[in-house]
């Protein structure tokens, strides 16, 4: 690697790191958004449709892709939303992928889980949620039980297994962690965070005996399938930029 790449690159990583591991409080770079240009739709890999619906592309962008300013700028999980004005694109969390998107029945709402999965996955998940296609949004780190990695860093990090927010505000996740420490039978630890806000502070998390699923509220998991024709049209769209 040239010696500026490499500059650019740690630069890029120590940026990424300081919003990751941000203080209670702090807002991560969220919904970041990026000019739709063939280059872009390229760079983002095979594009997926989320379940029921049929205004969004989702993809990937490596943040090792060249040129490098183009990763700084935007790396990880990007949406790719058609409007009345055409397509934009929008990062739920720069330099994070998802790990859970769920949406609402009535095809508006959308509530995403993100988190770092450079050089392992990170200490914590971004949550962000959506009510309007990221006309506005709200966007909350929530970070990983101090339970995790003790004494020393043990590669231990959360799995979210469910989600929900109910309309009045109140919510619920609930994630666990696979731990194999030396000396120990491998086990698994639960927790659940819960909110009555819709997301924009979360309770310190609670330990959970076994697995249990959130209470029952709008938001549903999403499937990805493929989706030729959207991408005909993203593509078409990004081509005449």
């Amino acid at each position: 690697m040239h010696m500026r790449a490499a500059l650019l690159t740690l630069a890029a990583i120590a940026a990424f790191s300081s919003a990751a591991l941000a203080d209670d409080g702090e807002q991560p770079a969220c919904a970041v958004s990026r000019p739709v240009t063939a280059r872009l739709v390229a760079d983002a890999g095979e594009l997926q449709a989320l379940s029921g619906r049929t205004d969004i592309l989702v993809g990937n962008l490596s943040y090792m892709r060249e040129p490098q300013e183009d990763a700084e700028l935007a790396s990880g999980t990007v949406l790719f939303l058609k409007g009345a004005s055409g397509w934009r694109a929008v990062l739920p969390s720069n330099w994070e992928n998802e790990v859970g998107v769920y949406a609402t029945a009535d095809g508006h709402g959308l509530a995403i889980l993100t988190q770092r999965q450079i050089e392992g996955p990170g200490p914590s998940f971004t949550f962000v949620r959506t009510s309007d296609n990221f006309a506005t949004f709200t966007c909350t780190l929530i970070k990983f039980p101090d339970a995790l990695n003790q004494p020393t860093w043990n590669n231990e990090f959360l799995e979210p297994h469910d989600l929900d927010l109910k309309a009045n505000g109140r919510g619920m996740l609930v994630a666990s962690a696979a731990l194999e420490r030396t000396g120990e039978q491998p086990r698994t630890l639960w927790f659940s965070y819960e909110t009555r806000d819709n997301g924009r502070t979360w309770r310190a998390p609670r330990v959970l005996k076994a697995t249990r699923e959130a209470p029952r509220g709008l938001y549903s998991p999403t499937m990805r399938s493929a989706a030729p024709a959207l991408v005909a049209d993203l593509t078409a769209h990004a081509a005449s930029r």
